[in-house]
């Protein structure tokens, strides 16, 4: 029950589609020899690359990459180890470790809307199955403050639903 809770909960902040980002783009700027090895000197060019496929994905607000000279201390850090590629767990590990703080937003920002629209559809639903023959009675029994919480927790966990 954790497990599924601890998923759907990463999937209302929106970090399987981070995640998804991060192994697109993981893939893209890994070397065509060596696919399971990101070399440091792009991980500026792939930390973008990720930060403009969220902006365009998660809505609202803009996220922020962090700056050349966050990426160059990183960088910098992992050659302290000798270390000349990171693999694609330490890639996204170092993304979500960057990105979290804006996730945070994401799921105000969808917690909100979730809220704000609930009611609306609870009330809407009770008013338009009023008249269906066998569902009316149904879910004229079932109360209204039942009805809104069911909604905001569909709301939230289906905004990021993609049609195609």
């Amino acid at each position: 029950m954790a497990q599924l809770l601890g998923k759907l909960w990463d999937r209302a902040q929106g970090k399987c589609h981070v995640e998804r980002i991060c192994n697109k783009v993981f893939d893209e700027c890994s070397e065509s020899d060596d696919k399971a090895h990101l070399k440091l000197e792009k991980l500026h060019v792939a930390t973008l690359l990720v930060y403009n496929s969220v902006n365009k994905q998660l809505f609202n607000p803009h996220k922020e990459p962090p700056s050349m000279s966050t990426v160059d201390q990183k960088v910098a850090e992992y050659k302290r180890v000798p270390m000349v590629t990171i693999d694609r767990t330490e890639f996204n590990r170092l993304m979500m470790e960057w990105i979290r703080k804006d996730l945070y937003f994401v799921l105000a920002n969808r917690a909100v809307l979730a809220f704000v629209a609930a009611p609306a559809l609870a009330v809407a639903t009770k008013r338009a199955t009023k008249d269906v023959p066998h569902v009316g009675k149904a879910v004229g029994k079932v109360p209204t403050p039942l009805l809104f919480s069911l909604f905001s927790v569909g709301l939230v966990l289906l905004q990021d639903f993609r049609v195609g």
